[in-house]
């Protein structure tokens, strides 16, 4: 499928995650943390592979609300930047803010470290001491990668004291249920997907011409190769 930056059983993995409001909050994911979806996140997250935060990017926009003003990235603990190289929040940001134009404010500081949250009941999981460094206005937007229990963003939000916050995320982990919003029952279908990925496509070629706009990537569980891993300012 010439023009897709994904293989065919990549792409028929992916499921639409809906919108939900969570206490209150609006969520919007791009996929649902299931099939190709889950190893995007840990190839950007782990592997710092800036390739595949571009194709979530390219899913997140449409979640976008109009009177969105800013990205607001949860920042990675210093030990786990430092350990894996990247802050994915922050490189899905900046991708976002790439296709939509969108400011993204550094505006909230993290812990040196806290314990690991993935995969973690809701029990086991705890606020998290998020500190702000800059006034978040009304109609910012929280960026991060996954959303399980909210435990992690709702700390964030707490932080940020600002008004009228929305999350913005990669994937949503199944745990939240749909909200007041209305939404189309998608199903498995990713064709309405189409045209965010070809926007993807346009930057990533538009950002190196030396792309073939016939390459591909592949998706695997394993390390990607060297010449897939972007550091990032």
């Amino acid at each position: 499928m010439p023009g897709w930056p994904l293989c065919v059983l990549c792409v028929a993995s992916l499921r639409l995650a809906p919108p939900a409001v969570v206490r209150g909050v609006s969520v919007e994911a791009g996929f649902r943390h299931v099939g190709a979806a889950v190893r995007l996140v840990h190839n950007l997250k782990y592997r710092r592979s800036i390739r595949a935060g571009r194709i979530l990017a390219a899913a997140m926009v449409s979640g976008l609300p109009a009177d969105a003003t800013v990205l607001v990235p949860v920042p990675r603990s210093l030990v786990r930047r430092v350990t894996y190289g990247i802050d994915q929040a922050k490189v899905l940001a900046k991708e976002v803010s790439i296709l939509t134009g969108l400011e993204v404010l550094d505006a909230l500081g993290a812990p040196i470290w806290w314990k690991r949250q993935a995969g973690a009941t809701l029990e086991d999981r705890h606020a998290i001491s998020f500190r702000r460094i800059g006034r978040v206005p009304e109609g910012a937007i929280l960026v991060d990668d996954v959303f399980t229990t909210g435990t992690t963003a709702m700390s964030a939000i707490d932080a940020a004291v600002a008004r009228e916050m929305s999350i913005l995320v990669a994937t949503s982990a199944g745990t939240m249920e749909p909200g007041t919003k209305p939404f189309p029952s998608l199903g498995g279908d990713v064709t309405q997907l189409r045209g965010t990925i070809e926007t993807w496509s346009h930057a990533a070629r538009t950002r190196s011409q030396s792309e073939s706009a016939d390459e591909r990537t592949v998706v695997r569980p394993r390390l990607l190769r060297a010449t897939d891993r972007e550091e990032i300012g």
